[in-house]
């Protein structure tokens, strides 16, 4: 569950050995926590939606839809009390050829206090120290068939830190088709796998998943901008889980009911004037809706805890400055607030002129001087020219002479 990583990287410490660390789970996963406020917001649900510059780090096929660079900071306090805090920034650029991401991510906790197993801590004078991990993602996205068919591709090195350190590698791959409004697509979710290798000559594999979603948007007069609706499923390839709320085998072929209560849901209306209001769910969250209104978890009735959900919000100023907030429910471990900052670089390209069919509006779209017909066209004297002499106006024919009368005969 990668929600869970940063309580196990925690945990892991705390109340373990103070030496060599051993069996470590979950480290390399990481990496897959959100990239800044505005995923997070619509609970990391990217195959459906349009894209921005924090998809470089789980669906980089979304870089397609940046139109203009973007460098972005970000935030996060994670999971309340943890003392547990992800800082990252990260950039997007078009290019002539595609479409570059870059970005850079510290998640770390401090404060942790340090214990020896068998040993009564002393709390007065407790020893801490502090958990770290680095995440560097370098990501590209192109485009194919008119902008339709997009792909893109990202490499994820990271660092670790805690009390012995440690190198891993990942590497993820995203498809999306768009037309017409729908998205739909497929993330090769740590494609190659995750690799981690400790100094202690610990080293740790996490095999590649696959998760496929899809999408709808539509500009609405009603709503004053353009709603989008996306679903995205859990991996489709292992066991493990990749839900908040379950331990269990959620692949669709096992327990179709509990792969539906995996996938995700997400909402997002982009207003006219540069709001933008976001959510998003696990199923199982609306499947014990119920619960939550009476503000207990009654166990046993699914058989499962509540998954987690996630609110958030936006607002791009003058196509220039964008703001982004969100905030994450976790069934486990409590609340995520995340704050991202994005300045915009340049403006989307200009549109092509458009042509008109009416012939009296030239390419420049000005409307050329009225055209006067050719009989009725005067040209004024000149003082330089003498006008013209006008030709004569033909006679008008004469009168036929009378006929000669008959001469009279005298008599």
């Amino acid at each position: 569950m990668s929600l869970r990583v940063p309580l196990a990287l925690v945990l892991s410490i705390s109340f373990g050995a103070r030496g060599e660390i051993q069996n470590v789970r979950f480290a390399n996963e990481t990496a897959l926590l959100p990239i800044g406020a505005r995923l997070a917001g619509a609970k990391e649900v990217a195959l459906g939606l349009a894209g921005d510059p924090s998809f470089l780090g789980r669906t980089p096929s979304g870089l397609m839809d940046v139109q203009s660079p973007e460098v972005v900071i970000h935030h996060g306090t994670l999971y309340e009390d943890l003392s547990l805090n992800q800082d990252e920034v990260f950039v997007a650029a078009p290019l002539s050829m595609g479409t570059l991401g870059l970005g850079i991510t510290r998640v770390g906790a401090d404060g942790i206090p340090r214990t020896v197993r068998g040993v009564t801590p002393d709390f007065a004078a407790m020893e801490t120290f502090s958990v770290t991990d680095w995440i560097l993602n370098v990501a590209f996205a192109k485009s194919w068939m008119e902008g339709r068919l997009r792909g893109g591709t990202a490499l994820r090195l990271l660092g670790h830190d805690f009390d012995q350190l440690g190198l891993g590698a990942q590497m993820d791959a995203s498809f999306v088709w768009v037309q017409d409004g729908f998205r739909g697509g497929l993330r090769l979710d740590r494609g190659l796998g995750g690799v981690g290798i400790y100094r202690s000559g610990f080293s740790e594999y996490t095999a590649p998943d696959v998760q496929v979603g899809a999408g709808w948007e539509k500009k609405s007069s009603y709503l004053y901008g353009t709603l989008a609706l996306a679903w995205e499923s859990a991996g489709l390839l292992q066991q493990q889980s990749s839900s908040t709320f379950t331990e269990a085998d959620v692949r669709p072929w096992n327990d179709p009911w509990l792969a539906l209560r995996a996938s995700r849901l997400a909402a997002e209306l982009r207003t006219d004037f540069g709001l933008s209001l976001r959510a998003g769910t696990e199923i199982q969250s609306l499947v014990r809706i119920t619960d939550f209104l009476q503000g207990e978890d009654e166990q046993g009735l699914y058989g499962e805890s509540r998954g987690s959900y996630s609110i958030g919000a936006g607002f791009l100023w003058s196509q220039r400055v964008r703001v982004d907030y969100a905030l994450v429910g976790h069934p486990d471990l409590g609340s995520t607030q995340r704050v991202s900052l994005g300045i915009v670089f340049g403006g989307p390209p200009p549109a092509p002129p458009q042509k008109t069919a009416d012939p009296k509006i030239d390419e420049s779209g000005d409307l050329p001087a009225p055209s006067v017909p050719q009989s009725t066209k005067t040209a004024a004297p000149s003082d330089s020219e003498p006008p013209e002499a006008s030709a004569p106006t033909p006679a008008p024919p004469e009168p036929p002479e009378a006929l000669d009368a008959p001469e009279q005969s005298s008599n």
